[in-house]
């Protein structure tokens, strides 16, 4: 073991100068990659995140009192495994797009809503591309089809519970009992009261969902660089090579690259896949479905970095997300041999930055005032066991 450690430690300290060398010779291309993921957050994530956020802090408290029919409370609990009033996060979660499920799973494990473990299925299931990624960019940026679009997000959604259905049969083991209508943790010992209105939630919720687009924004600037960086070193190129003499012709060098860049960064990956030459329409898109499920390791650290020290399994999200893109590419090549399009690919940029500067002006604006406000806390009481904590 103390080996293993050794040779980690040592890798760590010969890749990362190895890393800065190679941001050097590559300075111009990196650079521009990092500018341009700035842009897009600046852009897009952040103006399309940030309400969101900030609704998921104000929604969650009040899930206690989410009510429905008894009989689809047996049906989500039954198909997917988990507690019937999910049901809202599962939906914004398909609204909104990345990570606002992983935003959502975390407000609800901190109210005392779910376990650790529902909530690494929960992450897995309510994770989910935007629909105006997949309509707009996807679709009608890259493909030039407003159609291609609305059959990508419906795959995207079907596929997304389908794996839900796969996901909770290989775990098979639900976290929760049914007692007179409520939902009861078996392995919960700690009850919270708050004091919850919207006045209370306000201020903190604006903050939290300031330093969280920040942080997304962060990890989203990292991904585009290191995607950048492996494409012109050629290890990507060097994969896809690899891959493609001992997979079907349809997948091509060039296509088996740009799915790679992809399985790190979906815009760039999604604009790459549609730029290949020699490609088949229904191969393109297919491999855009699966990456478009899978999320890409962006997304995934986004997840994490979110869920960081809830106890949340990476290992169910990977899986989940696996099975969401496999599901995905395999419905996509069915539902496009039954309604054949024609596509034309087009010259939109993989990070949009065509908006007005102001725009971003105004953003930047939002995100200081957001978090001078004074940080925040509900007022209430926490009771653990049997002592109470005044906040």
């Amino acid at each position: 073991m103390n080996n293993h450690t050794s040779l980690y430690r040592k890798c760590i300290v010969y890749i990362f100068p190895a890393l800065a060398l190679m941001l050097a010779l590559y300075a111009k291309e990196t650079s521009k990659a990092a500018r341009d993921a700035i842009y897009l957050c600046l852009d897009v994530v952040i103006p399309s995140l940030f309400p969101f956020f900030v609704l998921s802090r104000l929604s969650v408290p009040f899930l206690r009192n989410f009510t429905c029919p008894r009989f689809l409370r047996r049906l989500i609990q039954g198909l997917i495994g988990l507690p019937y009033y999910i049901l809202p996060t599962i939906v914004l979660g398909y609204l909104s797009g990345y990570p606002t499920g992983a935003k959502l799973a975390r407000d609800m494990l901190d109210e005392g809503l779910l376990d650790s473990n529902q909530a690494s299925r929960v992450i897995a299931i309510a994770n989910n591309c935007s629909p105006l990624f997949i309509i707009g960019t996807v679709g009608a940026g890259l493909f030039r089809s407003i159609r291609v679009g609305f059959i990508l997000l419906g795959i995207h959604w079907v596929s997304g519970l389908l794996a839900a259905l796969i996901l909770n049969r290989l775990l098979r083991k639900g976290q929760f009992q049914l007692n007179n209508g409520m939902m009861v943790f078996e392995d919960s010992n700690i009850k919270r009261e708050r004091k919850n209105s919207i006045a209370a939630l306000f201020p903190g919720a604006i903050e939290d969902a300031a330093i969280l687009s920040i942080k997304v924004s962060g990890y989203i600037v990292l991904f585009a660089v290191l995607s950048e960086l492996l494409y012109k070193t050629g290890l990507f190129s060097l994969i896809g090579q690899m891959l493609s003499a001992i997979l079907p012709e349809s997948l091509t060098g060039a296509g088996i690259t740009a799915m790679l860049r992809g399985i790190m960064e979906i815009s760039s990956g999604s604009s790459a896949i549609a730029h290949t030459v020699n490609t088949p329409a229904v191969v393109q898109l297919s491999l855009v479905s699966f990456i478009c499920g899978f999320a890409g390791f962006s997304v995934h650290t986004q997840v994490m970095g979110i869920m960081k020290g809830t106890g949340a399994r990476y290992g169910v999200f990977f899986l989940g997300k696996i099975l969401h893109g496999g599901v995905a590419c395999i419905l996509t090549v069915v539902a496009l041999s039954l309604l054949p399009v024609s596509l034309a690919t087009s010259n939109l940029k993989p990070m949009i930055s065509g908006i007005p500067s102001s725009f971003r002006i105004i953003t930047i604006m939002i995100l200081i005032v957001a978090l001078v406000i004074n940080p925040y806390e509900n007022g209430g009481l926490i009771r653990h066991s049997n002592k109470t904590v005044k906040r």
